[in-house]
């Protein structure tokens, strides 16, 4: 069902990948229900997970701060509904933001991106 061109509800089933560490895309997503495992994979193909999340969580914002690919991948764990956010309806939410808080959020998304290839680079050791 979709409400704007800028924000998406989908529908996942478990096991269905969001995203995938590595894509382009600048979408970000807000559990309505369910929940959803990030993670990521180390060199010897070795799926490490980070975290699972669940209702009220978002997800995939690091793209949208950095406009770099994908540092992990998202995959339904239930059924469940997700808000699929555009980088327009998101860029829409930072404009509501003071610009410091728009740097401080690219601080953090850094900073969290540096700690996914430690996490990979401990599993391949």
């Amino acid at each position: 069902m979709e409400t704007s061109n800028e924000i998406l509800k989908i529908r996942v089933k478990p096991g269905q990948i969001i995203f995938a560490e590595g894509d382009d895309d600048l979408d970000f997503y807000i559990i309505e229900k369910g929940q959803v495992q990030i993670y990521v994979t180390s060199p010897q193909k070795k799926k490490i997970e980070l975290m699972t999340i669940g209702e009220g969580e978002s997800f995939g914002e690091f793209a949208l701060l950095d406009k770099q690919p994908r540092s992990a991948s998202a995959m339904a764990v239930t059924e469940g509904m997700l808000i699929k956010v555009s980088q327009a309806g998101y860029n829409q939410l930072l404009g509501e933001l003071p610009i410091w808080a728009s740097s401080m959020l690219r601080s953090f998304s850094k900073r969290l991106r540096l700690m996914n290839e430690k996490v990979r680079s401990n599993a391949a050791k």
